[in-house]
C-alpha cells in the first residue's frame, strides 16, 4: 500500500504581508477539539491523530491514547501536544477528516446527516473555522483523485518545462485566493494561513510528481501521455523539487511525506544525483511489504531527508503491526545508528513491541488466560478446543459452562476502554458476590500479544482474558460496531444483554445485571 496516497491534507498561498489576522493564542496551551454528533449513539469512539513534538502528523500512528467517547451526542478531546499542524479524526460513524490546529485553539465541528444515500458532512466552527471548512470541502488541492487528474492533464498539454511550471502554479491561484480572503477578513490566523499555503504547494508537488514518476518509469506507457520530451520533464522535476523541496522549514507541518515522491523521482532518473552506495532500506523490503512496496527508493535520499522519510515509514509500520518484534528491533537499531539525533527516535523507542520473554510454542495456548488476585501476570493453561472456536457464543459455552459471564471488549489502542479500567475494582467485587465471571476480550492483532498481556496485568484486570482470534474478530464485526462494549451471558450461555452499561456507571450497571440475571 502506498500510504501517502491516503492522506487528506489542507492548503493555501504565499504570506500576504503585515495584514492583521485572527489573534494567535498562547504557544504552550494544547488545543481542544469538540464535536456535536446528534445522531451518533453513546459510547461511539472518535479517534484523534495529532502531530508530535518535532514531527508532523502521521496518518496512521498516534503516540499514546488518542480516543474520546461520545456522550449525549457530544465529545471533547484535549490534544496531548501543543504543536501547530494537522489533526486527523475519524470513526465508524464519523467521516474521516483533517483540520488545522494551533496551540490554544478550540476547534468545533457539527456532523450534519446526509440526505438519502449521501454521506454525512462536517461543518467546522471555532478557531480557524473558515480554513478548516475549505479543507473539508476539498477546495485546497486536497479534493482527491479529481485534483490529481486535473494536474496530470495540465502536464500532458505542456510542451516545455517552463510552460508546465507556469500552468501548474496557476492551479494554486484559486485556493490561495480563498485563504487570502479569509486572512484579510480576520477569519483565520497568520499561522494558519502560512501552514495551509505551504500545504497547497506540497499538494501540487505530490500530484505533479506522481505523474512524472510514471513518465520516467515508462515514457511510452505513461497515462496521460506527456508532450514534452524527457529532457524537459527532468528540468520540470528539478524546478518543482527545488522550489517546493519538502525538506524546507516552511513545510515542516505537512503530513504528506513528499520525501517519498522525491525519492521516487531520483530512483527513476528524473532528478540528478549518484546512485546510492549503501542499500540500507532495500534490504528491508520484505518486512515493510504491508505498508510500502518500494523501500529501495529511500536509499536515494540524502541523509537528512532519509531520516525524516524513514522515521515516518517506521511509524506507519508500527501502527499497522507490519512485522515481528524482532524485525522491528533490527530496523530500529539501524535507524538509530544512522540518525541518532532524529526526533523520531524517542517516539519509535516508546512504541516498539516487546518480544515475549519466552518463545511461544505453536501448540501452546497463549491467547486465553487468567489474572488471579495477587498475581502480576496472566497465567496460561491448556485450553482444549480453543483453536476451533469461531464465535463469541461458542467461546462462552466452551469455557464457562454453567456460569454467567460479563464480557468487556477492549483493545490496547482504545483510550476510553482503558479509562474504564479504573472502575474495575467495584465491578470485580459485585461479580464475585453474585457468582459472575468477568471475561476481557481484546480485539488487538495477534502481533500485539505481549502488549495485550502486559496491559491486562498492569491494570489489575482480575478475571479471564482472551485475545480474539482472527475468526472470532471477523464474527464480531456485525455485532460490535464500537468499543468499549459490554455484554452479559447467563449460565446457559445465552446472551441476555447486548449493550450493558459501563463499569463507570456503577450502580446502574449492577442493577441492570441483577435484572438480567433475575438476582434480587
Amino acid at each position: 500500500m502506498n500510504f501517502w496516497i491516503s492522506l487528506l491534507g489542507a492548503a493555501l498561498a504565499v504570506a500576504p504581508g503585515p495584514l492583521r489576522a485572527q489573534k494567535t493564542v498562547p504557544k504552550a496551551v494544547p488545543a481542544t477539539i469538540a464535536g456535536q454528533l446528534s445522531e451518533v449513539p453513546d459510547s461511539t469512539t472518535i479517534a484523534i491523530f495529532e502531530a508530535m513534538p518535532g514531527v508532523p502528523m502521521n496518518y496512521f500512528f498516534t503516540d499514546g491514547p488518542n480516543e474520546c467517547v461520545v456522550r449525549g451526542g457530544r465529545f471533547s478531546y484535549r490534544l496531548r501536544h501543543a504543536e501547530a499542524g494537522f489533526v486527523r479524526y475519524g470513526g465508524k460513524v464519523v467521516p474521516h477528516g483533517v483540520s488545522f490546529v494551533e496551540p490554544g485553539a478550540h476547534v468545533t465541528f457539527t456532523l450534519k446527516p446526509g440526505v438519502g444515500n449521501a454521506p454525512p458532512t462536517v461543518i467546522f466552527g471555532g478557531t480557524n473555522a473558515a480554513a478548516n471548512n475549505l479543507i473539508e470541502q476539498g477546495k485546497l488541492l486536497n479534493g482527491g483523485p479529481p485534483d490529481g487528474e486535473r494536474i496530470a492533464n495540465v502536464l500532458a498539454k505542456a510542451p516545455t518545462a517552463k510552460t508546465a511550471l507556469a500552468s501548474l502554479q496557476a492551479e494554486m491561484t484559486a485556493p490561495k485566493a480563498l485563504l487570502f480572503t479569509a486572512l484579510r477578513q480576520r477569519q483565520i490566523s497568520q499561522r494558519c494561513y502560512d501552514v495551509l499555503t505551504a500545504e497547497v504547494e506540497q499538494r501540487l508537488l505530490y500530484w505533479s510528481s506522481n505523474t512524472l514518476v510514471g513518465y520516467f518509469k515508462a515514457p511510452d506507457k505513461a497515462n496521460p501521455a506527456l508532450q514534452m520530451p524527457l529532457a524537459e520533464a527532468r528540468q520540470l522535476a528539478v524546478a518543482l523539487c527545488t522550489q517546493y523541496d519538502p525538506s524546507l522549514p516552511r513545510y515542516q507541518a505537512s503530513p504528506l511525506s513528499n520525501q517519498g515522491m522525491v525519492a521516487a523521482l531520483r530512483e527513476k532518473g528524473g532528478l540528478p544525483g549518484p546512485a546510492p552506495t549503501a542499500r540500507a532500506w532495500a534490504g528491508y523490503a520484505a518486512q515493510f511489504a504491508q505498508v510500502n512496496s518500494a523501500m529501495a527508493r529511500y536509499d536515494y535520499l540524502p541523509a537528512a531527508a532519509q531520516g525524516q522519510a524513514m522515521g515516518n515509514v517506521i511509524l506507519t509500520a508500527l501502527s499497522l503491526n507490519a512485522m515481528s518484534a524482532a524485525d522491528f528491533a533490527r530496523v530500529f537499531a539501524d535507524y538509530r545508528r544512522m540518525f541518532p539525533a532524529s526526533p523520531y527516535v524517542p517516539i519509535i523507542a516508546r512504541a516498539l513491541p516487546r518480544a515475549p520473554a519466552t518463545p511461544v510454542v505453536a501448540s501452546q495456548n497463549q491467547t486465553f488466560g487468567q489474572l488471579a488476585p495477587g498475581t502480576r501476570a496472566l497465567a496460561f493453561a491448556p485450553a482444549p478446543g480453543l483453536d476451533t472456536v469461531r464465535t463469541l457464543a461458542a467461546l462462552v459455552r466452551q469455557q464457562f459452562a454453567g456460569r454467567p459471564v460479563f464480557v468487556d471488549f477492549w483493545a490496547s489502542w482504545c483510550g476510553p476502554c482503558i479509562a474504564e479500567f479504573r472502575y474495575e475494582p467495584g465491578l470485580h467485587e459485585f461479580a464475585s458476590k453474585n457468582g459472575i465471571e468477568v471475561l476481557y476480550i481484546s480485539v488487538d492483532q495477534p502481533g500485539y500479544r505481549g502488549k495485550w498481556a502486559a496491559l491486562a496485568a498492569k491494570n489489575g484486570l482480575r478475571g479471564y482474558h482472551y485475545l480474539a482470534s482472527p475468526a472470532v474478530q471477523e464474527s464480531l464485526k456485525s455485532v460490535i460496531p464500537f468499543i468499549p462494549r459490554y455484554m452479559l451471558f447467563d449460565k446457559s450461555g445465552q446472551l441476555v444483554e447486548a449493550s450493558a452499561y459501563h463499569p463507570s456507571d456503577g450502580e446502574k450497571l449492577y442493577q441492570q445485571l441483577r435484572e438480567r440475571l433475575k438476582r434480587l
